[in-house]
């Protein structure tokens, strides 16, 4: 493999609640590019996936190893991703 070209790595994005129902499954499996793909990027490749959570995606933000993550961040490929939908209340 050429040292330039990034690696693919298979991630499964976590889901919860609202938004584990309308996919119908926990967890959506997403290929990024190790060290090159951002957050955002991510977000867009989850709603590819699973056409129930683009109404929703706008409104998410991906949590990277717990802790939100910024949509410039790149993924290594090795982090837990979860999809945390809008929480209403108060």
């Amino acid at each position: 493999m050429d040292a330039a070209t990034p690696e693919t790595k298979r991630v499964e994005v976590l889901l919860f609640g609202p938004q584990a129902e309308l996919a119908g499954v926990r967890s959506v499996g997403i290929d990024i590019a190790a060290g090159r793909t951002t957050c955002a990027e991510a977000l867009s490749l989850v709603a590819e996936r699973c056409a129930a959570l683009r109404p929703s995606i706008a409104s998410s933000r991906l949590a990277v190893d717990h802790a939100f993550a910024d949509g410039c961040a790149v993924l290594r490929g090795d982090e837990e991703l979860a999809l945390i939908g809008m929480v209403g209340g108060g």
